[in-house]
């Protein structure tokens, strides 16, 4: 589901505290604001912020956003096979719908036929490459190769704006390798 630049952009990103739902969400709304208007982003996740349960609202436009806060969306991103019941009608017919594979097996596979469903294997990946922590950002690049509505330049500029000020070149050499392989995982 390629969209075109001039689009907007809305994702639910879904799953457990603890898989960095939120701070995804977050780097993703900061790259938007280099390249729209208009951006909203809402965290929102349970009492406890490791292992309950977490979701990210962000929506990007050249026109104004009436509401940061969507029920159903163009996009939806599950990270924990557990939560795909809860999402699969959040995703609007002919929307895209990321998810990350572990755990998947038939009780918990998507039943819709209306919708691009992806399976990435970012816990896989993000293992291959060293740190199981990055498999978010495997996912954000899964997002931004399947959709096409943000660089990957503007994903990289906030992978060094947001970890580098910590002095830690490895840690920005791994989260941009865990990007860029989701890139790949759907090219």
């Amino acid at each position: 589901m390629k969209q075109k630049k001039n689009g907007k952009g809305e994702l639910l990103i879904a799953g457990i505290g603890g898989w960095g739902i939120v701070t995804i969400g977050d780097m993703l709304a900061k790259a938007a604001l280099k390249e729209f208007e208009n951006v909203a982003w809402f965290p929102s996740y349970a009492t406890m912020m490791r292992g309950g349960e977490s979701e990210c609202c962000v929506m990007f436009s050249h026109k104004r956003i009436s509401s940061p806060v969507i029920y159903r969306s163009s996009g939806v991103m599950v990270l924990g096979a557990s939560r795909i019941p809860d999402f699969e009608n959040r995703v609007k017919p002919g929307g895209l719908m990321l998810i990350e594979s572990t755990g998947i097996n038939k009780e918990t596979n998507v039943k819709r036929n209306d919708i691009d469903i992806r399976y990435v294997s970012a816990m896989e990946e993000a293992t291959r490459l060293g740190s199981i922590m990055n498999a978010n950002l495997v996912m954000l690049g899964a997002y931004v190769a399947a959709t096409g509505l943000i660089s990957k330049e503007s994903i990289l500029e906030e992978i060094k704006a947001r970890f580098a000020g910590k002095g830690k070149h490895k840690i920005v050499s791994a989260c941009n390798e865990a990007f860029l392989a989701g890139l790949k995982l759907i090219q």
